[in-house]
């Protein structure tokens, strides 16, 4: 199994607000890609401006495969266009994938 984590940090309260709302409003391509197992948004408890977005993979190759998808694209076309100047301001997030190789689970996934 195979687990990809895009750790993010907002630099204020409002971009927090605006990528937590464009998560749980996410499009859900995902949901359907070979090889996909799992989806979940975390928000941090102590810290209101970290978030997680995890996914649970079958394997790395087919994390890779939806990367280089089509749905991909249109699933993070949203995410781009927060990025950019509007009425509302610039979110503004800093973020960083990590990956990781399950190497012993327990539960429904393992």
């Amino acid at each position: 199994m195979f687990v990809a984590m895009n750790v993010f940090t907002a630099e204020n309260d409002e971009s927090a607000k605006n990528l937590e709302s464009m998560f749980l409003k996410r499009a859900g391509l995902v949901d359907k890609q070979p090889g996909f197992l799992s989806f979940s948004f975390l928000h941090s408890c102590e810290n209101p401006r970290r978030m997680i977005s995890m996914s649970h993979w079958r394997s790395k190759e087919d994390f890779e495969a939806w990367t280089k998808s089509q749905a991909f694209e249109k699933g993070h076309q949203r995410a781009k266009d927060s990025g950019k100047p509007s009425p509302h301001g610039e979110m503004k997030i800093q973020n960083q994938l990590e990956t990781f190789e399950v190497k012993s689970a327990s539960g429904a996934l393992a």
